[in-house]
């Protein structure tokens, strides 16, 4: 029977296969990391074509609202303002109105149920004009669920409720306490919107931290929004730290401050090159990081992403066949994932 420290070790190694291959990867310089996990435009077309239909998801052309039970609505009688009133539908889709009595209204949009209150008056009017205003409508929701505060079903209004409205209704991203500090939990690289079944090309954290307006959206009838949790990702430090160990990830962290919560690098015997392993089995990059010349403040410091591996060689080491040896130190890491984030890592390698 084959161990789970051996099946680590046979489903770990395309990943090191893979890494041996980018060990001449550059020294990573003072530029942005890209994120692996977040959906960018791969190219110039593919740019246009997304603003492009962001613009079109501006345009909101709303078919008519159909009437449900529980919905409020004022209603204006003109040149009558002591039929004017505001009235409830009723479980069964009955309103009660002054002359008109009991009148079934659930189905009917505004315009058609405006002619049928004015027929009924007619009885007692002569050309009367009604209008309805919705105060409080049922029928058209949107769903948000994850890290904010009040999931849950939301009443939307057709062109005036965008993503932003939204997630202010829900009461807004949660909070934590992260290593004594107060972090949110929202991931907004991997949050997303759904609209009849399909992602669309909004980017919650343009929208959050750089207040893109193209992003904010009108939310639709229907509409689904997810935000997950930044600290269902880890990153894990193994090699020359001060505790071969993982932490939770949250937005914003860098190398230097996961460092700082693994103890630091060992003195006199890391190297200058530190390796940060991303993208698991599939689509794995692998990053050279100077961390001297972080240190030395010649290089800005390297932004992490979820569920990074961080792997500090000794000094000099540079034999990538025998990562696997160091990676994988015995019970280490087996005993690492019956950790807290056991299933989480369980799942990072397909285990």
């Amino acid at each position: 029977m084959i161990s789970k420290f051996h099946r680590i070790l046979f489903l770990f190694f395309p990943v090191i296969s893979l890494v041996a291959t980018a060990c001449n990867t550059t020294p990573f310089g003072g530029i942005a990391v890209p994120g692996m996990t977040s959906v960018e435009p791969k190219t110039e077309e593919d740019y246009y074509a997304i603003q492009e239909e962001l613009k079109a998801l501006h345009v909101v052309n709303p078919t008519p609202y159909e009437i449900h039970p529980g919905d409020s609505f004022a209603m204006n009688v003109y040149n009558q303002p002591s039929l004017s009133t505001s009235f409830i539908i009723a479980p069964d889709g009955t309103a009660s109105l002054p002359l008109v009595g009991i009148i079934k209204l659930s189905g009917l949009n505004l315009e058609d149920a405006s002619d049928l209150i004015a027929k009924q008056l007619t009885k007692y009017l002569r050309s009367p004009i009604v209008s309805l205003a919705p105060q409080e409508v049922s029928g058209y929701y949107f769903t948000i669920a994850g890290r904010v505060v009040k999931p849950g079903n939301y009443t939307v209004s057709l062109g005036q409720t965008k993503l932003l409205d939204a997630i202010a209704l829900s009461g807004g991203f949660e909070r934590g306490v992260f290593h004594n500090d107060t972090v949110e939990l929202a991931d907004l690289d991997n949050s997303y919107i759904k609209r009849d079944g399909r992602r669309l090309p909004v980017d919650f954290k343009k929208l959050v931290y750089e207040g893109d307006d193209l992003h904010n959206i009108p939310v639709l009838n229907g509409d689904y929004i997810y935000v997950p949790s930044t600290m269902s990702g880890y990153i894990i430090f193994l090699g020359e730290v001060g505790s071969n160990s993982y932490v939770g990830f949250t937005e914003g962290m860098t190398l230097m401050q996961g460092l700082s919560y693994v103890g630091g690098l060992r003195s006199e015997t890391y190297s200058s090159f530190i390796r940060v392993i991303r993208g698991g089995q599939e689509n794995t990059v692998v990053y050279t990081v100077n961390i001297d010349k972080i240190l030395n403040g010649k290089m800005k410091d390297f932004a992490l992403n979820a569920n990074d591996i961080i792997y500090v060689p000794q000094d000099g080491f540079t034999k990538w066949n025998t990562v696997i040896r160091k990676i994988l130190p015995t019970l280490q890491l087996v005993n690492l994932l019956a950790g807290p984030f056991g299933s989480s890592i369980l799942g990072y390698f397909n285990l």
